[in-house]
């Protein structure tokens, strides 16, 4: 007996879609999906912008996972950093790069950085 075709996982081209296919949430984003639903919608580009500099010019760039680096990438080719899941990304990524730079924003932004 074979599968029905709508069983079947869908064709992804490229490892950094491969990457985004089988991503799953896990408890610890439940903290950084929190802090974005609190973000406005008038102020979401200017806060992916404000974490995207804390990426750029971070000293410990390193510490970002390649893995979450391709999600960002991902994003941001789909013109979707100030999505939930583009600033959660980015959330992550600029507290693993930077966290006292990432919390000044978040308190900035009335976003609770502590």
């Amino acid at each position: 007996m074979g599968h029905a075709p709508f069983l079947r996982r869908p064709v992804v081209d490229s490892s950094l879609e491969k990457d985004i296919v089988h991503m799953g949430v896990s408890p610890k984003d439940m903290g950084y999906k929190e802090i974005i639903e609190k973000v406005k919608d008038e102020e979401r580009n200017v806060f992916s912008v404000k974490l995207t500099d804390v990426l750029l010019e971070a000293k410990d760039g390193a510490a970002v996972p390649s893995s979450l680096a391709k999600k960002i990438l991902y994003k941001w080719q789909g013109d979707q950093l100030s999505s939930d899941e583009g600033l959660k990304y980015l959330l992550k990524a600029a507290m693993k790069a930077d966290a006292e730079r990432s919390k000044a924003i978040l308190d900035e932004m009335g976003l609770g950085g502590d």
